[in-house]
């Protein structure tokens, strides 16, 4: 708060009292920024009815080299220790988590409600319509069960940090709402609310994963977590029942890759190979990533997708000397990229025109094809061999071998790389269809306007079927939420989620 001094006061004869803040407190926030000034002052319009004299100018003059030289926080209910680090916080600050207990009453939902409401934010609290998110059936509904089902969940869960780092997305929502325990709260309870025997999730931030994320593994539930590289601290996670899946194979995939210009950022994926105890012979490999934000470089995330489809097509392949073919396949999460897009196109066609988004990145450098392949891997299927992590090149902390360790000629099959046409051979299909009957469009974030940006997809021909999914709403109907997070929803993205059906293996005898 401003202090005025007692000098000052007698000079102007203005008391603080006189000085309205209404207008100032609208413009400052709880959440801290990367060492930039939240808000200043309008000198102009504080002062505008007093009338200075020589001494009465000196001392504002000062003043406003005090004002200029501080960083002005406060806030409407109490102000919060501001970030010292916002990539890496403290156990001191409030966003970084420490133990605390997931606990609700029906007072501290309505005080929430009310904490919005006093926030200026009444879109907040209004009915959301009791079909908004039901389970849907797809095809024909059959009360014969063919196989093992298992539910699955994709959640941006947004990272505390981030939030903190990017205040200006959120003017639009309630301070309480922003609060790291109260969403915490709310993210629990829909993730509950849903029962997955696997659930996605992206955002997760590092310091949270032994408070709040720990609880689900006191729930019987196993997570493998994989950090973004650089210095941010979020990262991708999957979460499955220990009680009806073994993991048997694990990998992550940095798309950081040294010398490829267009894979210069620190986005990641997360690849599990998951066998349920029912059926351990007919193992699914569930995939999960979060692609670079920027609006503007689908050219980056194209090639984020490539590298990931990459590994996904040597992880999910299988040849046991009978035949050969990909194991099911399920890849969720937040791919940053509209339905209108050449990502979603590789995705839905199983092939994009890739003109337009090359650079000069040589992809020979690390060994990926244009058919999504490692090159080692497509010469030795050629031969009927297997491909081990000392045959690939790409760089990964998790691969004992560097691309200097490998001798393949690329250059003898140089026209398998940096062509005009992106093609992969998973054969996925897309569990949303992004627009309803009625041709009105889903969606499942805010970016300035209602979007989907968030997918799950799956493939293995016949032996994975798509029962149902959770709705999605459209995005005429998320108009009622307002900006998220809010009172009901405790992330900016709202969940996807969807019910398979895993046909047991025939036996060979």
């Amino acid at each position: 708060m401003l202090k005025l001094t007692h000098s000052f006061c007698r000079y102007t004869r203005v008391s603080c009292e006189n000085i309205s803040y209404s207008t100032i407190v609208e413009k400052l926030t709880h959440l801290s920024c990367r060492d930039k000034t939240c808000a200043t002052w309008n000198n102009s319009q504080l002062l505008s009815s007093i009338v200075p004299t020589d001494l009465q100018l000196r001392l504002l003059s000062n003043i406003k080299k005090r004002i200029k030289k501080s960083h002005i926080i406060a806030n409407a209910i109490k102000a919060n220790k501001k970030m010292s680090n916002p990539t890496n916080p403290s156990v001191a600050n409030f966003c970084y988590g420490g133990p605390y207990e997931i606990a609700r009453s029906s007072d501290e939902d309505e005080a929430s409600k009310r904490q919005s409401d006093s926030d200026g934010n009444k879109e907040h609290t209004c009915v959301i319509p009791t079909d908004f998110r039901i389970w849907e059936p797809v095809g024909k509904r059959s009360q014969r069960c063919e196989g093992f089902r298992f539910r699955i969940v994709s959640y941006n869960v947004l990272a505390q940090y981030l939030l903190e780092c990017h205040p200006y997305l959120y003017t639009a929502c309630g301070l309480n709402n922003l609060k790291w325990k109260i969403r915490a709260v709310r993210i629990y309870d829909e993730i509950l609310s849903l029962s997955p025997d696997i659930f996605c999730l992206q955002e997760v931030q590092v310091s949270h994963l032994n408070s709040f994320y720990k609880k689900f593994e006191e729930m019987g539930y196993c997570g493998v977590f994989k950090q973004k590289t650089g210095e941010r601290q979020d990262g991708c996670a999957i979460y499955f029942k220990k009680s009806l899946f073994d993991m048997k194979d694990q990998i992550s995939v940095e798309f950081y890759q040294p010398e490829m210009p267009i894979l210069n950022r620190d986005n990641i994926g997360l690849i599990v190979k998951l066998a349920p105890k029912c059926s351990p012979e007919t193992p699914v490999v569930v995939a999960t990533t979060h692609l670079l934000y920027n609006p503007n470089r689908t050219d980056v995330r194209l090639a984020q997708l490539q590298l990931l489809l990459t590994e996904i097509d040597r992880f999910a392949y299988i040849n046991d000397g009978k035949e050969s073919k990909y194991l099911p396949i399920i890849l969720a999460g937040d791919f940053n990229s509209t339905p209108d897009s050449a990502v979603v196109d590789l995705l839905d066609r199983g092939f994009v025109s890739a003109l337009p988004f090359r650079d000069n990145s040589d992809w020979k450098k690390i060994g990926v094809t244009d058919k999504c392949q490692h090159l080692s891997v497509y010469l030795n299927r050629k031969k009927g061999i297997a491909t081990d992590f000392s045959m690939i090149k790409i760089h990964n902390s998790d691969y004992t071998a560097g691309p200097d360790d490998v001798n393949i000629d690329t250059q003898q099959h140089k026209e398998l790389f940096n062509g005009n046409v992106l093609a992969h051979s998973l054969n996925l299909k897309s569990v949303y269809h992004r627009k309803k009957k009625n041709g009105h469009s889903e969606a499942t974030t805010f970016q300035n306007y209602w979007v989907t940006v968030d997918y799950i997809y799956f493939g293995g021909g016949n032996s994975l079927k798509l029962v149902e999914r959770l709705r999605l709403p459209t995005v005429t109907e998320c108009k009622v939420l307002g900006q998220l997070p809010n009172h009901k929803f405790g992330s900016d993205h709202l969940s996807l989620a969807a019910t398979f059906e895993l046909r047991h293996a025939k036996s060979s005898l």
